[in-house]
């Protein structure tokens, strides 16, 4: 097997300011290396791209894998799609190298971005010329018609047919900014009113309108007590696309974000660990408030089956000394009926287990004492009981709530127990 030599410097954007050399990055053969810049450790504003396991410190970090920090940079399933096409190959063929530093666009999440020199951010793939990358689409309705074609792709042979049938700009402007965008659903970003937003489309095989019922179960989520993501519902020739408010954002830059896999230092194809661990590690890394919204969240997806849970659906926003929860995002029943509910996360001494006793079986690591704990879980059944009058007022269908009954039986379930 060939050697693998691979750099790419890594630009972080800090308050009030534009992107700045971080560090560089390295890929030889099976190995990642990260080593901050001295210039960058020298800033009185310096912040780190991971506080646990890559701290403000001159030495040289190294791994077997894409350090976490990086790999939250990174597209998902979506945004590896598209790269496929842009590239014109499979997704699966796309090195973790290549994903990470091939498309750079000027509204990507976060405040990371990669480059080929200390000059500023620009893509790294040999396939990416002029300013492919750079594009902001304009027109939301064409946007989702393209974002609809892409995703009935299926195989690698309708990858050229679909990127030939498109026009150049308009395939481009769709689908450039979406590369920074995890989750499997197609998304784009777009700005109105002035305002930056992550756009959210349906997809194939959904049992009901996503965009609307994820809308409701974000409204319904603020009602019980959550910080949530600001929404908005917009309908384009009888299609719904579901608009997030951005946290990342900042008038004068970006925002550093990274998730929970990094926060915990948990492993994607290894024990995600539980809420527990979550709230702790938080804690650890000097968010002391965090504790009782993890454990809103927590319940909430419980109570309304959000199964889609794992840790890269939580956040922390970084500064130089501490680390503070994101808003909640993707807040939504699971498109799947399941006998025995389980969470993605061990909430409690019964394992995964969707279950009013095991949410209130280990609450102390969230700063909560029992009989908070209880007092809140009780708040959010009796607000999520009323879900069905929440969800008509936000347009969702009695055919859909017919199906979306069988996800809220623990909220309509008589409260039991002290």
């Amino acid at each position: 097997m060939p050697s693998t030599s691979e750099r790419a410097v890594v630009f972080i954007r800090l308050s009030g300011m534009d992107y700045v050399p971080a560090g560089l990055l390295r890929h030889e053969d099976r190995a990642y290396f990260f080593r901050y810049g001295r210039r960058y450790l020298e800033r009185p504003d310096a912040i780190p791209l991971d506080p646990a396991r890559m701290p403000l410190a001159d030495m040289e970090f190294s791994g077997s894998t894409l350090f976490s920090a990086l790999r939250d940079a990174a597209p998902d399933r979506w945004g590896r799609k598209v790269l496929g096409l842009m590239a014109g190959r499979a997704p699966g063929t796309l090195s973790e190298f290549e994903v990470l530093t091939a498309a750079h666009h000027p509204q990507r999440m976060g405040a990371l971005a990669f480059g080929p020199t200390p000059n500023g951010p620009a893509s790294l793939a040999p396939w990416a010329t002029g300013d492919a990358f750079c594009m902001v689409p304009e027109d939301l309705g064409r946007v989702a018609a393209i974002v609809a074609r892409v995703d009935e792709v299926e195989d690698d042979e309708e990858f050229d047919a679909v990127r030939s049938g498109m026009p150049e700009d308009a395939f481009l402007a769709a689908l450039a900014s979406s590369l920074s965008l995890g989750g499997a659903r197609p998304k784009a970003m777009v700005t109105l009113d002035g305002t930056s937003w992550i756009a959210k489309f349906s997809k194939r095989g959904d049992p009901w309108r996503e965009p609307v019922i994820e809308h409701a179960t974000m409204t319904l989520a603020a009602r019980c007590g959550i910080t949530v993501a600001s929404t908005r519902l917009m309908e384009l020739d009888g299609h719904f696309v579901l608009l997030v408010e951005r946290f990342d954002r900042l008038s004068g830059g970006s925002r550093h974000v990274i998730s929970g896999f990094t926060v915990t230092g948990a492993e994607e194809d290894g024990d995600w660990g539980s809420y527990q661990n979550l709230a702790e590690q938080a804690r650890r890394l000097g968010d002391a408030d965090s504790g009782p919204e993890i454990f809103r969240r927590m319940a909430f997806n419980a109570l309304c089956s959000n199964r889609d849970d794992h840790l890269r659906n939580h956040a922390f926003f970084v500064s130089r000394k501490t680390v503070a929860m994101t808003p909640a995002y993707d807040l939504v029943p699971s498109a799947i009926r399941f006998r025995q509910w389980d969470l993605s996360l061990r909430c409690g001494l019964e394992g995964r287990a969707a279950t009013r006793s095991n949410i209130l079986s280990d609450v102390r690591p969230f700063g909560l004492s029992e009989s908070e704990a209880r007092r809140i879980w009780e708040e959010m059944r009796e607000t999520t009981t009323g879900w069905r009058e929440h969800f008509a007022g936000h347009g969702v269908t009695k055919r859909e709530m017919e199906e979306l009954r069988h996800r809220f039986t623990l909220a309509e379930a008589a409260s039991t127990g002290p």
